[in-house]
């Protein structure tokens, strides 16, 4: 396989000896303590700083350091070639309050973490930091129905997953690939190692790193995915499935975090997104979409929307959809909170709540500056003649910390395509309740439902 452009930008950088060591690489841009032991492997990746859409953006790189291991974690991190005068341990919710001594970040954190690490007030060269227990259920490496990849580098793996079969990627492991199943059921991807997309061209390749269809009852936890050429955990049709505690770090054109088509009765938890596209995403193409769950999830969305419904959504009901403790680190283009229903579908029973906002800076380069957006209107993703309704959905304790102030829309295509029945109750906009539309810029379609509040927040609709 011929190394793309993007291959460049991320450079598996090795601080002991491996087999992916390169003298071609560069000094990584960050050495990482936990516990008092220092991490072997820091990880440069891709990422995309750019504020409008096109097929090969300009990318530069970010440090990724993942440390498995009982807590309590002391953390100490010297940022190479940087005089550090301040840092901020994300999320803000973890009351992380960081000192710098002798020129490194230093703190300690109780509980296993997704953690992102700024210095002197910016968002370039921020480090992701994972911070995981050792798995209790790792399996042998050589027991039945185990596919067991070990420490050390596999190149060009297209790997299918057949049904009752585990396949672990072990702390170590970086896998430049993709992992496939379809009808499969019964099946677990998981371990504390690295899915990398980086030597695979967007448009030649297009290679999704996790890449499901038709497939039931199934486990994916734990693994870190790095680069992805396209979108990154794809479910198409799949149903009753647990994604725990998966790290995503993406950088090139379409690569959204976890995007489900068709699929019912699924939930992801604890896991994080640094996407250049929509970070979680739920669309409908045939058939009915519901029960899917995003919950305690932390998100930074440099592109697009952080939590969709859309654009496509051509099934005849897309319904019990939750965003559920949402943490957004940062949020540079587009809405937070979106429903995009461009094509005939009935979108019903949707909740939003206990989402956090760090820093809103939707709008920037094409994008637009809503928290809050709903429509009924055409799209280029548009395919059929007419447009569907959306039709009960509640957002609740919503705060924007810091950033611009957001506005809203919801807009309905026209009288057949109504938006109704929506809540709000609180909703804290840079320390402001907002207890009416009147509060912020609201741009609201006359062929709105009449049942569109402010309500309290003790009120259950």
């Amino acid at each position: 396989m011929k190394y793309s452009l993007c291959a460049a930008f991320l450079l598996i950088l090795l601080m002991g000896s491996s087999p992916m060591e390169s003298s071609a690489a560069p000094a990584p841009s960050c050495r990482v303590w936990v516990g008092g032991r220092e991490l072997s492997t820091v990880y440069e990746t891709a990422v995309c700083h750019q504020r409008y859409w096109e097929e090969n953006p300009p990318l530069s790189t970010t440090p990724v350091a993942i440390a498995v291991q009982e807590g309590p974690y002391a953390v100490e991190i010297a940022f190479t070639g940087t005089e550090v005068h301040s840092a901020v341990v994300r999320p803000l919710a973890l009351g992380i309050e960081p000192e710098i001594r002798d020129g490194k970040v230093c703190f300690t954190v109780q509980e296993p973490a997704n953690l992102t690490i700024e210095t002197n007030g910016q968002t370039e060269g921020a480090l992701h930091l994972f911070l995981d227990l050792p798995d209790a259920d790792k399996p042998q490496a050589d027991a039945p129905k185990v596919r067991y990849f070990g420490p050390g580098e596999y190149r060009d793996q297209i790997i299918t997953v057949r049904s009752h079969e585990t396949i672990y990627l072990d702390e170590g492991c970086v896998l430049y690939g993709q992992i496939y199943c379809g009808l499969g059921s019964d099946f677990t991807i998981a371990g504390h190692g690295v899915l990398c997309g980086s030597i695979y061209d967007r448009w030649k390749d297009t290679i999704v790193p996790v890449n499901l269809a038709n497939c039931s009852r199934f486990n994916i936890r734990d693994i870190t995915i790095l680069d992805p050429s396209a979108w990154t955990v794809n479910l198409l049709k799949c149903r009753d499935a647990v994604i725990d505690n998966v790290k995503i770090v993406s950088a090139r054109s379409n690569s959204d975090g976890f995007t489900f088509q068709n699929c019912t009765d699924i939930l992801v938890k604890n896991s994080f997104v640094r996407s250049w596209d929509d970070s979680l995403v739920v669309k409908g193409y045939n058939g009915d979409v519901h029960g899917i769950t995003f919950e305690n999830c932390t998100l930074w969305t440099d592109l697009a929307q952080s939590c969709e419904i859309g654009y496509e959504t051509r099934a005849k009901v897309i319904e019990d959809i939750t965003f559920r403790g949402i943490t957004v680190l940062h949020n540079f283009h587009k809405p937070v909170i979106s429903i995009h229903n461009s094509d005939h579908a009935l979108v019903r029973n949707i909740l939003f709540e206990e989402i956090i906002v760090e820093d809103a800076q939707m709008g920037l380069g094409d994008g637009t500056p809503y928290l809050i957006d709903f429509t009924t209107t055409d799209s280029v993703w548009s395919a059929t003649l007419r447009r569907g309704t959306i039709d009960g959905v509640r957002i609740r304790n919503v705060q924007v910390l810091s950033g611009r102030k957001p506005s809203i829309r919801i807009w309905s295509n026209d009288a057949s395509s109504r938006i109704d029945h929506v809540y709000i109750s609180g909703l804290n906009i840079l320390g402001e309740e907002i207890t009416g539309f009147d509060q912020v810029t609201f741009e609201a379609s006359p062929y709105n439902g009449g049942d569109i509040h402010f309500v309290s927040e003790h009120f259950i609709p």
